[in-house]
């Protein structure tokens, strides 16, 4: 069984013509934000209205019954590189300072750490050999 598929027509936009009057300002804020929508076919060059500040504009534009988009937002990916980036290096260059400086104070505090490590054992040899009796040689204090 073949079934035919209707022809679906899609809704067609009706298009509006629109009067704005109001301050130069104004006018420019409405008329951006109908172009900015995506929907501004086309518009008349302002007019001064006689004795006042105030102008009028008339815009064509389609009368969609679906919102407009979202506009759309690009990433800036060079600010998130350099959002990333930046203290990340910072830390490295704190963390190579820190373990440059606890070098430098290994180094200086050196030849003092040996000559007690140093002077640390022979004290634990001399102090070992103190409890026994000599081993061999005889000294005035063993008495045998």
């Amino acid at each position: 069984m073949t079934r035919a598929l209707a022809h679906h027509t899609p809704h067609r936009a009706a298009v509006l013509a629109r009067r704005i009057v109001g301050t130069p300002a104004e006018v420019a804020a409405t008329v951006a934000l109908v172009r900015d929508s995506g929907r501004l076919l086309s518009m008349t060059h302002p007019q001064q209205i006689p004795d006042s500040n105030r102008v009028t504009v008339t815009v064509r534009f389609l009368d969609t019954t679906t919102p407009a988009p979202a506009p759309i937002r690009r990433l800036r990916r060079g600010h998130v590189i350099a959002a990333t980036t930046v203290p990340g290096v910072a830390v490295l260059a704190g963390i190579s300072y820190l373990a440059a400086q606890l070098v430098q104070t290994i180094r200086a505090v050196f030849p003092l750490i040996a000559g007690a490590a140093v002077v640390a054992l022979v004290l634990v040899l001399l102090l070992r050999r103190a409890g026994r009796c000599c081993p061999g040689l005889h000294c005035p204090g063993c008495h045998h």
